[in-house]
């Protein structure tokens, strides 16, 4: 959930959310991407963006991405964060 609540904020009223899944073989891994038109996320913050109360919003807390990826692990997954070279940001969930 707050993934898709920081894509819709991200692209505003005129952007566009993409929400992709896969099940790849032969390790039987889901795959879940969501990609969205926004701005993207400043190369200087990406590798701080699943730190605990780093934010780059006035009002957030820091928590939303740092308690996804605290989902993700404790289901002994991984989730990467990037650019995509369309323009906006996609994440990548594999479980």
């Amino acid at each position: 959930m707050n993934l898709l609540i920081n894509a819709v904020e991200a692209v505003g009223d005129a952007g566009t959310i993409e929400i992709a899944w896969s099940a790849e073989h032969p390790d039987n891994r889901f795959r879940l991407s969501i990609r969205d038109s926004g701005p993207g996320i400043p190369s200087a913050v990406l590798d701080r963006i699943f730190n605990p109360f780093f934010t780059t919003k006035e009002t957030g807390t820091g928590l939303g991405l740092a308690i996804v990826h605290r989902i993700v692990e404790a289901h002994e997954g991984t989730i990467t964060a990037g650019n995509s070279p369309q323009g906006g940001a996609v994440f990548e969930i594999r479980i």
